[in-house]
């Protein structure tokens, strides 16, 4: 079964817009709704605490699963275990986490060291398993040293909470094999995503674990036509592509010096230079038909061609990132035409 979940409108958004946004989403019976857990964003708009949004709309809700896609970095994991097991009881146990490489954006300009993330993510999850099975913990690893320490309230679901795990690099996705409930990996077109499934569920295979749910976050922009999905897509180009997926996805593409190393990770929202070579990069580089072939983007008609591709190559679990003209207009047809048409069966 086909999962079909939607990213939050952060930034922007007030808090009680984004609640109201969640119980939306919920009738218009999206299975998960996904928030992007930063301090700040490209844009300078109103950036709130995310765990803070899921848990009042989870007591307004009664089905849909919410979470956050996050980093290992910010917080010790056994106050995010703690956190987390609350907010699952306030759910009734419809709350999962997904831990990613991290921004430079959100933790350089608080001190907060960026530097193994993937070491420091095992490290996370180990943690929080532990501390979720009721237990005192001794734990003693490069980052973190845990002597007897528990938490005194468990998650409902006695298998835990959900970790999905954020991986596109090849390192990363045999984490996501080994570690994840769940993988998440950017917009890419469907045969690159089919390979990198394939490092996911060999490693998965390796360490006797089940298949880990697929999911994709992707750009998504649906309107009459594709001419007119394009027009919302091509000011943002530049925060759409990794530029280092271009080769991995066929392009033979030399990106200049001066603009390697300019990818969303990277970026610095009060760097004006870094900005506009980010920018630039993306105009000069990225043309249409890339975009188009990174992204989902048409009428529903051209929508639902693509989502199957990205089925075949084995997404079980789609993050639509709505950059629609009309907004409304998307919500509706992903709620009435799109998601029913898979649910359906055809």
């Amino acid at each position: 079964m086909v999962k079909f979940g939607i990213s939050a409108p952060v930034p922007g958004e007030s808090v009680g817009n984004l609640i109201k946004y969640v119980k939306n989403c919920e009738k218009r019976g999206f299975d998960t709704v996904w928030f992007p857990d930063h301090m700040v964003f490209i844009a300078k708009a109103i950036t709130p605490e995310v765990w803070s949004i899921i848990t009042a709309a989870s007591a307004q809700t009664k089905k849909i699963e919410m979470g956050a896609i996050g980093d290992a970095h910010r917080i010790h994991p056994a106050i995010l275990a703690q956190r987390l097991a609350t907010v699952d009881h306030i759910s009734n146990g419809r709350i999962f986490i997904c831990i990613g490489y991290g921004e430079k954006m959100n933790l350089d300009p608080y001190g907060i060291n960026w530097d193994k993330p993937l070491k420091r993510t095992v490290e996370a999850i180990e943690i929080m398993r532990a501390l979720w099975k009721g237990n005192p913990v001794d734990f003693n690893g490069e980052f973190y040293r845990l002597s007897q320490a528990e938490i005194r309230i468990t998650p409902i679901r006695g298998e835990g909470i959900p970790i999905y795990i954020a991986a596109t690099a090849p390192k990363a996705l045999k984490i996501a094999g080994k570690y994840g409930d769940g993988w998440v990996t950017i917009a890419m077109p469907p045969s690159l995503f089919a390979k990198k499934a394939s490092t996911v569920e060999e490693e998965a295979r390796a360490n006797s674990r089940g298949s880990v749910e697929k999911c994709i976050y992707i750009f998504t922009s649906i309107a009459k036509n594709q001419d007119e999905a394009y027009k919302t897509l091509e000011p943002i180009k530049h925060a759409l592509i990794w530029p280092e997926l271009l080769e991995e996805a066929g392009y033979s593409i030399e990106i200049a010096e001066e603009y390697r190393g300019l990818q969303y990770t990277r970026i610095m929202p009060n760097d004006t230079e870094m900005l506009r070579k980010f920018r630039e990069m993306g105009a000069k580089y990225y043309t249409r038909d890339i975009v188009l072939d990174f992204v989902i983007a048409g009428s529903t008609k051209d929508v639902i061609k693509k989502v199957e591709n990205y089925i075949k190559a084995g997404v079980n679990h789609f993050i639509f990132r709505d950059f629609s003209p009309d907004r409304r207009s998307s919500l509706q047809s992903l709620s009435k035409e799109i998601m029913p048409y898979f649910r359906s069966g055809k």
